[in-house]
């Protein structure tokens, strides 16, 4: 994803409380999509290297700690160069609803794999 000077980047702009009711929409908006992908992000103690000063940098695990200590999911909304929603992309910190997703795409999934820090992070294709 890039910004409008070309610098790709993620920027989280609204937080999803993991409500059943907003997990439930969000269940229905993926399984109405065209397409969705679910991946899995874990943290790593390499250094990221980036030449551009104005984008901030921070370890992964505190997006995962702010987000479990928020009970929300992180919400970035995708355009296309029209400004027209393309999707949206969650990141889903550890709990019961993003492990549901894992356990989807990896069957052979143990809880106990689901107790180590990581996102979940959905995205969904198109403005369902």
């Amino acid at each position: 994803l890039k910004d409008s000077t070309g610098v790709p980047h993620l920027k989280i702009t609204q937080r999803l409380r993991l409500d059943q009711s907003k997990l439930d929409d969000v269940s229905r908006r993926m399984n109405s999509s065209s397409s969705h992908a679910v991946f899995v992000c874990v943290s790593t103690s390499n250094p990221v290297e980036n030449d551009n000063q104005d984008i901030q940098s921070r370890p992964l695990r505190n997006l995962i700690s702010y987000l479990k200590q928020k009970e929300a999911a992180g919400v970035i909304t995708i355009t296309s160069g029209e400004a027209e929603v393309a999707g949206v992309l969650y990141c889903f910190p550890p709990c019961p609803f993003s492990y549901d997703l894992l356990k989807r795409e990896a069957p052979f999934l143990t809880a106990e794999d689901g107790k180590d820090d990581h996102l979940v992070v959905l995205v969904v294709c198109g403005n369902a």
